[in-house]
Parts: C-alpha cells; sequence; structure tokens
C-alpha cells in the first residue's frame, strides 16, 4: 500500500510537471505531402513499372507451366493404366521439366520481391529526408517542440504546419 501511495504522488509529481501549450505543439499531414510531392509521384510511377515488369514475366512463366499440365493431362487423358505406364519415361521427363521451371518461378518471385523492396528503400528514402528535414525547419521556425503526424490525433490544438512544409518543398 505504501509503494502504491509512493507511485501515485510520483506520477502526478512527473505528468503535473509535463505541461505542453498550444504554442509548443504543432502538427503536420505527411499524407498530404506525400501525394502532392511531385518526387513521391515519380518514384511511385518508377515502382509502379517494375512491378508490372515482374508480374508481366510471373504470368509468362505461369501461363509455361500451364500450358505443360494441359499437355500432360491431354496425353494422358481417356487413355488406359497399361498406356500410362509405356509413357511413363515421357511423363517423368516433362516431370523434371515442370519441376525446374516451378523452382525458377519461386525463385524470380524472391528475387523480384527483394529487387522490388530494395528499389522502394532507394527511391523513398531520399524523399522522407527531405520531408523530414522541411518539418525540422518549419517547426524550428515556428518555435515550436513538438510537432505529430495530423492524423494519429482525435484532437489537436496546435499549429498545422503542412501548408509551409508544402510551401518548402515546392509544393503548390
Amino acid at each position: 500500500m505504501k509503494n502504491l501511495k509512493l507511485f501515485t504522488v510520483f506520477a502526478f509529481l512527473l505528468f503535473g510537471s509535463i505541461s505542453l501549450s498550444a504554442q509548443d505543439f504543432g502538427v503536420v499531414n505527411v499524407e498530404d505531402i506525400l501525394n502532392n510531392f511531385q518526387e513521391k509521384k515519380n518514384a511511385d510511377s518508377q515502382l509502379n513499372a517494375l512491378v508490372e515488369k515482374h508480374q508481366n514475366e510471373i504470368k509468362k512463366q505461369q501461363d509455361a507451366l500451364l500450358a505443360i499440365e494441359k499437355d500432360v493431362q491431354s496425353k494422358t487423358e481417356g487413355k488406359s493404366q497399361a498406356e500410362i505406364q509405356g509413357m511413363m519415361s515421357q511423363l517423368e521427363t516433362i516431370q523434371k521439366d515442370y519441376m525446374a521451371k516451378q523452382q525458377a518461378l519461386v525463385s524470380y518471385q524472391q528475387a523480384a520481391a527483394k529487387e522490388v523492396s530494395e528499389k522502394e528503400a532507394a527511391l523513398l528514402k531520399p524523399i522522407e529526408d527531405k520531408v523530414k528535414n522541411s518539418i525540422n525547419k518549419v517547426a524550428a521556425a515556428k518555435g515550436l517542440k513538438y510537432v505529430m503526424e495530423k492524423s494519429l490525433l482525435l484532437y489537436a490544438n496546435g499549429v498545422d504546419i503542412t501548408n509551409d512544409v508544402k510551401k518548402d518543398l515546392g509544393i503548390n
């Protein structure tokens, strides 16, 4: 019980000493900034082109696998067990080709995902840095101690610096 009282007193002292005024607090809508930032739009276009390229190649490889499946189905459809047994060496060769193409597809998908992830990081990191530096610059110029993402707050009684950051980044 004594510890609870001590904790309560400590909590009141700690939280009572922390006071924020609206003049210390700013908000920014980073999503709005990024949606209107031409460099971000260009990066998104490059990423979309890369993703589309990989999706086309993956579809091509999937279609090749589907063609092998249909070929085997058409060769074995309506055949007796004895006839299928007679084709076994041919079917085993087809199965090995299918397995190799399937493994190639999995490898390609993994490599494509890695490439897209690395490209995304390479393109977006400089943009994120520019936005963050601009937010810091505007916040310092306005004398703000704290800046929060506007969408995270249910209520904000702080200075909205979104338009100032846009202006600093050359966004109309």
